[in-house]
C-alpha cells in the first residue's frame, strides 16, 4: 500500500466516514506493518490536537465543535457500523482542513521514518522464545507458525494449545482462550486464560505477573489461571514458588508455596486465600509442557502432584505415563534394552544396548499396574493398547526388571515407590505363541512415538522411556 493510499484511508477513518471495505484495507495495513501502526497513532494524536484547539464551524447563529478523539494506541481500526451509532458528520470544509494538515504532517512523518525515502524493512524480532508446538490453535491478533520466533509483545490465543520454549530453558504452555504478554526473557504477564510452566535451574526466578498476583519461580512446575472476572489461581505441581499481590513487593505480602499447594485471589475480598489442590483445569496443557505431545488409546498422562507417582497409583483400564526426571547429564554409559526403531514382542533378556555418556536426557515411566494382584492363570487380565508421542527423540527403552532396578536412582521419580519385584516386560516364553499379539512395543521410525499393547497380571508392566534432552 502506498503512503498516499494509507493517508486517504486514515483520513476517512479519523473523520468517521470510512466504508466497510476501506476499513478492512486499513486494518490489513495496520496488522502487517508496525511502521503503519506508529504512523496511524501519530496522525490520530495530531487530529485530536486539531480538534482540541478551536476548529469550529459557524452554522448560522450557532457554533458546532468537532468532538475530540482520545489518543490511545490502536493496532486495528475497528469501528461499529455507521448506522448503529449516531455521530456528527463533518462538513467538507473541516474534512478539507483536516486532510490538508494531515497531508503536510504525514509527509514529514513518512520522511522522518524513512531517511532514505525508501520503504523500510520491519525490524527483526529479538527472539526471547520459540513457538515450539501447537494443537488446534487459533490466533486473535496475527497468525503464527510453528517455529516462529517470539519477542516482546502480546500473544492472543483464541482456542487450542500453544507451547513457548524460552531461550533460558523455561517452557510455557497456553490453553486458549488466553492472552499472554512476553515482557522479557524472565518475565511474562498472563492477562487471562490458563498457563502451565516448567522452569529448570537455568531459568530460576522466572516470573508470571497477573492483574492480581505475581508468581516468582524458585525452580519448579506450576499452573496459573486468570478468569475474566479477575479470579486468579496458582497451583504448584513441583518445587516452590513465591506469590504476592501485584504491585506489593513487601516481605509481609510474599507467600511461599510448595508442591501440592494452591491459592486463589478473590476479586471481591481482594485477598489471597489457600484452596484445595486440584489440577483438572491444567490437564490439557501440562502434558505438553512436560514433553508429551499426544497420548491416544487407553494411555493417560498422570496429573502432576505429590499423590500421583509410580507405585502409589493403580489403574485397571489404562497405561499411565509418569514424568520422572529431567535434565539428567549422563556421566557414564547407560545400559538399556532397546534403542532401534521397530516392533518388539516382549523383551529379550539377553540383549543389551548402550547410550553413550555425554548427553542430557529425561525419563518417563509407562505403567500398567492393575488394582490388586491376579493369579498366574487368571483369564481376566487387563489388556490395554495405545500410543504416546514425545517432543524429542527416544534414545532408549528400559523394560527388564534388572535394568529398571539399576536405573531407579538415576532416572526414577524422586518420590516413586519402586518395588523390587517382578516388573517390566517379561521375556518371551514358548506358550506365548497363542498370545503373540500381546506385550508388543513399537518404536516409530522417527523415534518419537511409542505404541504399546500390554497385558498385566501377576507382575507390573513398566517401560522406562529415555528421551534426549540435548547434547
Amino acid at each position: 500500500m502506498t503512503n498516499e493510499e494509507f493517508l486517504r484511508l486514515t483520513t476517512l477513518y479519523l473523520e468517521d466516514v470510512i466504508s466497510r471495505s476501506d476499513q478492512q484495507l486499513l486494518n490489513q495495513a495496520l496488522a502487517n506493518s508496525p511502521d503503519r501502526v506508529r504512523q496511524f497513532n501519530d496522525l490520530r494524536i495530531l487530529t485530536g490536537l486539531i480538534h482540541e484547539h478551536g476548529q469550529t464551524i459557524n452554522q448560522g447563529h450557532s457554533t458546532t465543535t468537532i468532538p475530540v478523539r482520545s489518543a490511545t494506541s490502536y493496532t486495528s481500526a475497528v469501528r461499529p457500523h455507521s448506522e448503529s451509532l449516531p455521530h456528527i458528520q463533518p462538513t467538507r470544509r473541516i474534512a478539507g482542513i483536516t486532510f490538508a494538515v494531515l497531508v503536510t504532517a504525514a509527509s514529514l512523518l513518512f520522511v522522518i521514518s524513512r531517511p532514505d525515502h525508501e520503504n523500510t524493512q520491519i525490524q527483526p524480532i529479538i527472539k526471547i522464545a520459540t513457538l515450539a508446538y501447537t494443537s488446534h490453535a487459533g490466533w486473535g491478533n496475527r497468525d503464527r507458525l510453528l517455529g516462529d520466533p517470539i519477542g516482546r509483545g502480546k500473544i492472543h490465543l483464541k482456542v487450542g494449545l500453544a507451547r513457548l520454549d524460552f531461550n533460558n530453558g523455561a517452557t510455557v504452555t497456553l490453553q486458549g482462550p488466553a492472552e499472554l504478554e512476553v515482557l522479557s526473557a524472565n518475565q511474562t504477564r498472563l492477562v487471562s486464560g490458563i498457563l502451565t510452566a516448567s522452569i529448570p535451574e537455568s531459568a530460576v526466578g522466572f516470573e508470571v505477573v497477573t492483574p492480581s498476583m505475581d508468581v516468582v519461580d524458585l525452580g519448579t512446575a506450576f499452573g496459573v489461571a486468570v478468569g475474566l472476572d479477575g479470579e486468579t489461581d496458582v497451583c504448584v505441581f513441583e518445587g516452590e514458588v513465591e506469590v504476592r499481590q501485584s504491585g506489593d513487593e513487601t516481605q509481609d505480602s510474599t507467600r511461599l508455596l510448595s508442591e501440592g499447594s494452591a491459592v486463589r485471589w478473590n476479586p471481591q475480598a481482594k485477598v489471597i486465600d489457600p484452596i484445595d489442590f486440584h489440577t483438572n483445569r491444567y490437564e490439557d496443557g501440562w502434558p505438553v509442557t512436560s514433553g508429551v505431545l499426544q497420548a491416544t488409546g487407553l494411555i493417560k498422562f498422570v496429573a502432576p502432584g505429590p499423590d500421583f507417582v509410580p507405585g502409589r497409583y493403580e489403574d485397571n483400564e489404562r497405561v499411565l505415563v509418569f514424568q520422572e526426571q529431567t535434565n539428567v547429564a549422563l556421566q557414564q554409559d547407560l545400559m538399556v534394552d532397546c534403542i532401534d526403531p521397530g516392533r518388539y514382542q516382549r523383551i529379550h533378556g539377553n540383549e543389551s544396548y548402550r547410550i553413550q555418556a555425554g548427553i542430557c536426557v529425561r525419563s518417563y515411566l509407562l505403567q500398567l499396574d492393575p488394582v490388586g494382584r491376579l493369579t498366574k492363570d487368571a483369564t481376566n487380565k487387563p489388556r490395554v493398547m495405545g500410543q504416546v508421542t514425545f517432543d524429542r527423540p527416544i534414545v532408549g527403552l528400559i523394560a527388564r526388571s534388572s535394568k529398571l532396578n539399576a536405573t531407579d536412582d538415576l532416572l526414577g521419580h524422586p518420590r516413586g515407590d519402586y518395588v523390587k519385584t517382578r516388573r517390566g516386560i517379561e521375556p518371551p516364553r514358548p506358550k506365548d505363541r497363542e498370545h503373540a499379539e500381546r506385550d508388543v512395543v513399537i518404536l516409530s521410525e522417527n523415534r518419537r512415538t511409542l505404541s504399546v499393547d500390554l497385558s498385566a497380571g501377576t507382575a507390573i508392566d513398566q517401560i522406562r522411556v529415555v528421551v534426549e534432552e540435548s547434547r
